[in-house]
């Protein structure tokens, strides 16, 4: 695969950049607004360089873009590369609201090429393990989901990413579209009916105020429109159910991204990787060992490797742009609840 790199920000270059190459890919092309970003990681790869998006989609000799930019750029670069016939690797949120991610999926559909979204926790070990047991009916019917990523101080660095014009939000799309595609694919991906969920920009407000107590909460100068926690929950057909708890600055202890799901036969905690079961009359909490390095290198390597599979074979990804929609229609509930201080209900 002869790949093009579109942003040459830090997620391209910690996770992109190295999961594609570890995978065989050939970084074939950088493209960056910043001619001097752009080389910094080309030149290693004797790769070319574009500052012009457009120029880049004009290379017949590309065969796939990752794209690797910010959240409003993400529709009209990704419909862009897919009318002019690349296959597509999108990282994360979709977009900054649903109809930029409506246009994305229409653009997938209506093209010959692969689309796919870097839903990276969907490739983590833990999670294929517990997707086979649901599938193998071990778990029963998994009819709820907890899930929570808290940082007492972690507003991320860039700016951009507290601005609702180029992010969409704060730490419910940021963070949340982890938490949320994480918890819905463990549970089967069941049809979202609901959402009442609240959003608090507290400590985010302070800080705009001048209020000195709490200058580490943005560690970069700059406006912040955007929540700084968000709170959600999202009922689904079948009864079913899903909490949500998301933080980037909170006056509370940090939790690093985690659920719980709770099926009729087992339950399972994902961090700590714990299956609760039962056997013979005994309730048994089952800790499975496996060998690897980081999560969140394993899960880019893999959903890359799922990326390129799926473009050899020409099939659909797992996470499509159709499955990724239905999370963002999620987080657009939230967003919505939360405005209008009312339990919303998601239309198809």
């Amino acid at each position: 695969m002869n790949l093009a790199i579109a942003g040459a920000g830090v997620i391209a270059q910690v996770h992109h950049v190295p999961a594609f190459t570890a995978n065989g890919a050939c970084i074939a092309a950088v493209y960056d607004r910043k001619a001097e970003k752009a080389h910094k990681m080309a030149d290693p790869f004797g790769a070319k360089v574009y500052t012009s998006y457009e120029a880049l989609l004009q290379d017949e000799q590309i065969d796939a873009v990752s794209i690797c930019t910010r959240t409003d750029l993400h529709s009209p670069m990704a419909v862009a590369a897919l009318k002019a016939g690349k296959h597509v690797f999108l990282e994360k949120p979709m977009a900054r609201n649903l109809a930029e991610a409506r246009l994305i999926a229409e653009a997938a559909a209506d093209s010959g090429s692969v689309f796919m979204i870097g839903m990276l926790n969907r490739f983590r070990t833990e999670s294929q393990i517990l997707t086979e047991r649901r599938l193998s009916g071990r778990m029963g019917e998994i009819y709820h989901a907890d899930c929570r990523w808290i940082r007492r101080r972690g507003v991320p660095a860039n700016p951009w990413f507290s601005q609702k014009e180029l992010a969409g939000g704060g730490p419910g799309i940021d963070i949340g579209v982890h938490a949320i595609d994480t918890a819905w694919y463990l549970m089967g991906c069941p049809r979202p009916l609901s959402v009442s969920a609240v959003t608090h920009s507290r400590l985010g407000k302070l800080y705009a105020r001048g209020v000195e107590s709490y200058g580490s909460v943005i560690p970069q100068s700059g406006p912040m429109d955007v929540e700084d926690a968000a709170v959600a929950l999202i009922r689904f057909e079948g009864d079913k159910s899903m909490s949500v708890t998301v933080s980037w600055a909170i006056n509370g202890p940090d939790e690093d991204f985690n659920l719980k799901i709770y099926g009729t036969r087992e339950g399972a905690s994902l961090n700590p990787f714990v299956i609760y079961s039962e056997e013979q009359g005994y309730l048994m909490d089952i800790t499975p060992r496996f060998s690897r390095g980081d999560a969140w290198d394993e899960g880019f390597e893999n959903e890359v490797a799922h990326f390129m599979q799926c473009v050899k074979e020409h099939k659909q990804p797992c996470s499509s742009a159709e499955s990724c929609l239905t999370v963002q229609r999620m987080i657009e509930g939230l967003y919505s609840s939360s405005l209008s201080g009312h339990e919303v209900l998601l239309n198809e």
